[in-house]
C-alpha cells in the first residue's frame, strides 16, 4: 500500500461480516473477520497507523512527514465493536467509528438493510412498484431474475430520489413481497448501543468516536436549520452520551451532492475541526480541506493485495483504475 508520497490514506469500512449468510445488503459489508484482519495487518506493515486525534491535527496542518493511515468505520453496526473491535486491540491498532446517533437512541433497520431483508427473504413471485408521478414503475421477478438485480434496483431508486417517500415505499414493498421485518427488533440488534460504544471506546483504548448525524439523511439536501440539527445535535448527543466532546464528523453518504459548501461552514460552526467525505483518494501535505477529507472505501473484494494496490495508485497517480 505505499504509495511514491507522503499523505494521509484513510481507509473507510463498514460492516464486517460473511456476506454469503448474511440477510442485510451486501455491499455494506466490507469484508469477512478473517479479511479484516489480514487488510488491517497489511494497513500497518505499510503505513503509520495513526489514533483519530493524531489524524486531526495532521489534516489541520497540512503536515503530513510520512505515508500514515487511519482506520474508520461508518454507521456504527454491531459488528464493529464484537468484531472488528477485538481484532484491533490485539493488534494494538487504533480506529474512529462515525456513529449516525439516531440509530442508537431509536433503533430499526437502516432502509437500504430493509428492502434487501425483504427481498431476500419473499417468496419467489412478480410485483411492480411505483416510484413517483410520471416515471414507470419498476418491475421485480423473484422467478427468473436474481434476487441480487432486484435488491440493486430498489436501491438505486431510492438512491436517485426517483422515490420521493421512502416510508411509504418500504410498507408497499413489504405489502407486495408477503414478508415484513420487525424493523425495530432487528435494528437494536443490527446496530450498537450506548454501552457497548461506552465501554469499547475511550482515549486509553485507541478507539475514538465521531458523528455520522443524527437521522443518516443527505446533508446537502436539507436547508441550513435542518442541516446544523443534525450536524450539532449528534455533536451534543455524543457528548451526552460519551463524555467526551468529539470533533469529527464522517458525512452521511458523503459523495459530491451528498454534503456542500454550507455543510462545511455548519460543520466547523457546530465545532467540528474535520469532516471526511466519501470521496477516492489520497490527502497529501498541504493540499487537503480539512473539510473535505478523502477516504477509500473498503469492499467485500477487496484482498490486502488489491487494497495495496488501489491506494498505491492513489498516492502516485491521483486516481486508481482498480
Amino acid at each position: 500500500m505505499a504509495g511514491a508520497r507522503p499523505g494521509l490514506t484513510v481507509f473507510t469500512y463498514h460492516r464486517i461480516a460473511d456476506p454469503a449468510s448474511d440477510p442485510y445488503y451486501d455491499p455494506v459489508i466490507s469484508a469477512t473477520a478473517e479479511g479484516f484482519r489480514a487488510q488491517v495487518k497489511e494497513i500497518a506493515r505499510r503505513f503509520r497507523v495513526l489514533t483519530l486525534d493524531e489524524a486531526i491535527d495532521r489534516l489541520r496542518s497540512g503536515d503530513h512527514p510520512d505515508r500514515s493511515a487511519l482506520i474508520t468505520f461508518d454507521d456504527g453496526y454491531r459488528d464493529n465493536f464484537e468484531t472488528a473491535a477485538p481484532i484491533l486491540r490485539e493488534l494494538g491498532l487504533p480506529a474512529a467509528f462515525f456513529l449516525p446517533t439516531g440509530f442508537l437512541d431509536e433503533p430499526s433497520l437502516p432502509w437500504w438493510d430493509e428492502v434487501a431483508w425483504i427481498v431476500k427473504h419473499a417468496p419467489a413471485r412478480r410485483w411492480e412498484m411505483s416510484l413517483s408521478a410520471g416515471v414507470a414503475p419498476l418491475a421485480i421477478d423473484l422467478i427468473d431474475g436474481p434476487r441480487s438485480e432486484a435488491i440493486r434496483a430498489l436501491i438505486a431508486a431510492i438512491l436517485a430520489e426517483t422515490v420521493k417517500d421512502v416510508k411509504t415505499f418500504l410498507a408497499t414493498l413489504a405489502d407486495r413481497s408477503g414478508v415484513a421485518p420487525d424493523s425495530t427488533a432487528m435494528g437494536r440488534a443490527l446496530f450498537t448501543d450506548w454501552n457497548q460504544v461506552r465501554a469499547l471506546t475511550g482515549p486509553a483504548s485507541g478507539l475514538a468516536i465521531g458523528s455520522h448525524g443524527r437521522t443518516h439523511r443527505k446533508l446537502a439536501t436539507l436547508d441550513d436549520d435542518a442541516q446544523l440539527d443534525e450536524l450539532a445535535g449528534s455533536k451534543d448527543v455524543l457528548r451526552d452520551r460519551i463524555g467526551r466532546e468529539v470533533e469529527a464528523i464522517a458525512y452521511p453518504y458523503g459523495w459530491p451532492g451528498a454534503f456542500n459548501e454550507s455543510t462545511k461552514a455548519l460543520a466547523a460552526r457546530a465545532g467540528y475541526r474535520v469532516g471526511f467525505a466519501a470521496i477516492e483518494g489520497i490527502n497529501g501535505p498541504g493540499s487537503t480541506d480539512p473539510f473535505a477529507v478523502r477516504r477509500l472505501n473498503v469492499g467485500s473484494g477487496d484482498s490486502p493485495t488489491l487494497l495495496r494496490a488501489r491506494s498505491a495508485l492513489h498516492a502516485t497517480l491521483g486516481r486508481s483504475f482498480l
